[in-house]
C-alpha cells in the first residue's frame, strides 16, 4: 500500500535569531548589513552580534565567523575574510559579473581601460608624486552605523558627531548627528577631518551642534549624551594617517586624472587638467560640458591619479562623450533621483531593500504605561487622564507614538497649547487630528522608528507639557517624587486645618514659603524650600519667586535639591550667580565658562528649568 506524498513546496520553518539561533522568541530587531538583513529576538543579542562581527566577520554573506576563517588575497586590494569556500567562491563570481548601472545603459564588468585611453587621446597621466594620496590606499575598517566625530563642512570650526551611512573603497559617506540626509559628505579614512570619539574632551575642546541642527541649542548636551549612550564606536585602528603633501604645483595643462564630481560627490569620473594657475587647478570632466568643472588647490583630497579607483576597489565613472566606447552615461537631471540612487546602491553592493533599512534604521517595537497618579501638569484634564488605559502598545514604535501623542491631545484642557508645544518636525506620513476653535486639523508626527528617539521625544514633550517626567513611561510604577509631594500636601492641609481650628495665626507670610527640614524636601515650585547643608538645622525660608534669591539663597536651594552639587557652592560664589543669574544660565555657558562637567551642568540645567514655572 502506497502512502500519499506531500506535494508542493514543504512549509516554511520559523525564523531564528541570528545571533543566538532562539525561534521561540518575535524579531523585533532587524540591522541591515551590506548583503543583505540581520534579525534579532533581543537588543542583547544585536549588540553582540555588532562586537563579533566588527571583529570576525563574513565578508560574503555577513555571518560571524566560527573557526578558522577563508582569506582571499589580493595584491591590488586588501585580504578579505570569508566563513567557507563556498562564501569565497560566490564572492568572486559576484565581482566577475557584477554589474554596474550608468543612467539607463548596463555594462558588464565596466573595467575602465586607461592605457587605450590615453592612447586614443594622445595624452599623458598626471605623475603619482602631483597627488596628496597614498601609492597604497590605506584599508577602510570603517562600517555602517558606526560613530565618530568629524568636522562640518559647512561651518569647519566645529567638531560635531558624525555616523556612518555608506562605505565605497577608501571612501564613507557620513551624516552628522542631528542633521539631516540632505547635508550628507564624503571622507577618505585618511583624511585629518575625521577622530575617534572622545578627541575632542581631550584636547579640551567641545563637541558642537551642527548647522542646522533641528533642535532647539540648548537640548544639544542631552541630545549629546543619549546619542552616543550605547552607540557603535569606530575603532581607533580605521583612522589612517594622512598623506604627505607635494611641495609644489607640478601639475601641466592637458594631463590626465581621476576625480570627485563635486555636484554628485559620490562618482569619481575620467578628468582633465584645463588650467593652472600658480597654487590652483582647473579639474574638467571628459565628455561633458563645464557644468561639473571646478576650481581647486593642488592638493585637494578630491583629485587621484590615474588608475586609483581600480586599486582601490571605487568605482570609476567612464568618460560622458556620447560617441565614446567608453560612454556609460551619467544621470540626466530628469533621471537624476531615481538612477543616481540606484548607481550609489551599486557601488556600495547594497540592494534596493537593504539600502532603505539602512537609511530607516532598526525596527523596533515598545510600549507606554501612563502612571495615572502623577502629575499631568496645567495644560492636561486629570479627571479625563485616569480614563486612559495604562498601557499601550505593544507595537511599532511609529504606532504606538500616534497612540501616545492622540491620547495626549484627546485629554488637554487646551488643545491648541498642546499642538504648538509638539515637535511638528520630519516629513513623517503618521498624522494625529485635533479639533479646536469649531475646526479639524491634522498634524504631521517626526519618523520615529528607534525606542531610544522614542524616549527622548516624549521625554521632551513631558517637560514641555510641565508633567511629571514619570507620567508615560517604558513600565508601570508608582512615582516616588508625585508621591512624596501628596504627603506633603496632605501633612501641611492637616496642619493648616489645626491652626485655624484653635485660632493660631498663620506661620507664613504670602511672600514665604516655609518646610520643617525633618520633612523630605521637594523639588516642586509650589513646597519647595532650601535647606543647608546640614539637613538637621532648623527651618529655612525662601522668597517664592526665585528672581529674588540671593547668591546664598541659591547655593542653599541647589543643596536641598542634590547634596554632591555642594562642591560647587564656591563656584557659584564666585561667579556670583544670584537668583537672576540662575534663571539665565544654561548648561553651554556653566560648561565653557564655570569650568563644570556635562554630568553636573545638566543635573543644574533641569534644576533651573523646573524653577522656571514659578515665573509664569
Amino acid at each position: 500500500m502506497q502512502t500519499n506524498k506531500m506535494r508542493g513546496r514543504p512549509p516554511k520553518g520559523k525564523p531564528r535569531c541570528t545571533m543566538c539561533n532562539d525561534k521561540k522568541h518575535p524579531l523585533n530587531y532587524v540591522l541591515p548589513t551590506q548583503n543583505g538583513k540581520k534579525e534579532f529576538c533581543s537588543v542583547n543579542c544585536l549588540t553582540e552580534f555588532r562586537k563579533e562581527y566588527v571583529k570576525n566577520g563574513c565578508a560574503n554573506c555577513d555571518n560571524i565567523i566560527k573557526g578558522s576563517p577563508v582569506k582571499q588575497e589580493n595584491q591590488d586590494s586588501t585580504a578579505k575574510n570569508f566563513c567557507s569556500t563556498v562564501c569565497l567562491n560566490k564572492h568572486q563570481r559576484k565581482e566577475q559579473t557584477k554589474k554596474t548601472v550608468f543612467g539607463d545603459v548596463q555594462v558588464k564588468n565596466p573595467v575602465f581601460d586607461w592605457d587605450n585611453y590615453l592612447k586614443e587621446t594622445s595624452s599623458s597621466a598626471a605623475p603619482t608624486y602631483c597627488f596628496k594620496q597614498h601609492e597604497v590606499s590605506p584599508e577602510n575598517e570603517f562600517k555602517p552605523s558606526m560613530k565618530l566625530e568629524a568636522v562640518d563642512p559647512r561651518n569647519i570650526t566645529s567638531m560635531c558627531i558624525a555616523t556612518v551611512i555608506g562605505v565605497v573603497g577608501p571612501r564613507i559617506r557620513l551624516r552628522l548627528d542631528g542633521g539631516d540626509d540632505k547635508n550628507d559628505f564624503w571622507r577618505l579614512v585618511d583624511s585629518t577631518e575625521l577622530k575617534p570619539i572622545g578627541y575632542t574632551e581631550k584636547k579640551g575642546g567641545m563637541l558642537q551642534p551642527p548647522l542646522g541642527f533641528r533642535m532647539n541649542g540648548s537640548l544639544f548636551p542631552m541630545f549629546l549624551v543619549k546619542t552616543l549612550n550605547g552607540a557603535f564606536y569606530s575603532p581607533e585602528t580605521a583612522f589612517k594617517s594622512e598623506p604627505d603633501t607635494p611641495t609644489d604645483n607640478l601639475f601641466k595643462v592637458g594631463q590626465k586624472l581621476e576625480a570627485v564630481d563635486k555636484k554628485n560627490p559620490h562618482l569619481i569620473c575620467v578628468a582633465t587638467i584645463g588650467d593652472v594657475n600658480k597654487n590652483n587647478i582647473f579639474v574638467t570632466f571628459d565628455g561633458w560640458r563645464g557644468a561639473f568643472d571646478y576650481w581647486c588647490s593642488y592638493d585637494s583630497r578630491d583629485i587621484f591619479p590615474v588608475g586609483w579607483c581600480i586599486k582601490s576597489g571605487h568605482p570609476l565613472q567612464p568618460p560622458g562623450h556620447k560617441g565614446s566606447r567608453y560612454s556609460g552615461g551619467r544621470p540626466n537631471s530628469a533621471q537624476s533621483s531615481a538612477n543616481m540612487k540606484q548607481n550609489f546602491n551599486d557601488s556600495i553592493n547594497l540592494t534596493p531593500d537593504s539600502a532603505s533599512d539602512l537609511e530607516a534604521g532598526i525596527q523596533e517595537s515598545c510600549s507606554v504605561f501612563i502612571n495615572h497618579e502623577c502629575k499631568c501638569g496645567p495644560f492636561m484634564d486629570s479627571s479625563k487622564l485616569f480614563e486612559l488605559p495604562k498601557q499601550l502598545g505593544p507595537g511599532l514604535v511609529q504606532k504606538v507614538l500616534k497612540d501616545t501623542i492622540q491620547h495626549l491631545v484627546n485629554t488637554a484642557h487646551d488643545i491648541q497649547s498642546v499642538t504648538t508645544l509638539m515637535k511638528k518636525q520630519g516629513d513623517s506620513t503618521c498624522t494625529i487630528t485635533a479639533t479646536y476653535e469649531g475646526k479639524s486639523r491634522v498634524f504631521k508626527l517626526p519618523k520615529i522608528e528607534k525606542t531610544d528617539e522614542f524616549w527622548d521625544y516624549i521625554r521632551t514633550l513631558l517637560e514641555d507639557l510641565s508633567c511629571c517626567k514619570n507620567l508615560l513611561s517604558p513600565a508601570l510604577n508608582v512615582c516616588s517624587e508625585c508621591k512624596l509631594e501628596k504627603n506633603v500636601n496632605e501633612v501641611i492641609t492637616n496642619d493648616s486645618k489645626s491652626i485655624k481650628r484653635h485660632g493660631s495665626p498663620e506661620s507664613s507670610t504670602p511672600d514665604e514659603v516655609t518646610l520643617v527640614t525633618k520633612k523630605p524636601c521637594t523639588t516642586e515650585p509650589e513646597m519647595e524650600a532650601a535647606s543647608s547643608t546640614t539637613p538637621t538645622e532648623g527651618p529655612l525660608r525662601l522668597p517664592v519667586d526665585p528672581a529674588e534669591w540671593s547668591v546664598e539663597d541659591v547655593i542653599q536651594h541647589i543643596n536641598c535639591i542634590d547634596l554632591q552639587l555642594n562642591t560647587f557652592a564656591d563656584l557659584f560664589r564666585k561667579h556670583e550667580i544670584d537668583g537672576k543669574a540662575l534663571l539665565l544660565l544654561n548648561s553651554d555657558t556653566m560648561m565653557k565658562y564655570m569650568g563644570l562637567k556635562l554630568g553636573p551642568a545638566l543635573k543644574l540645567q533641569n534644576l533651573i528649568n523646573r524653577l522656571k514655572p514659578r515665573r509664569r
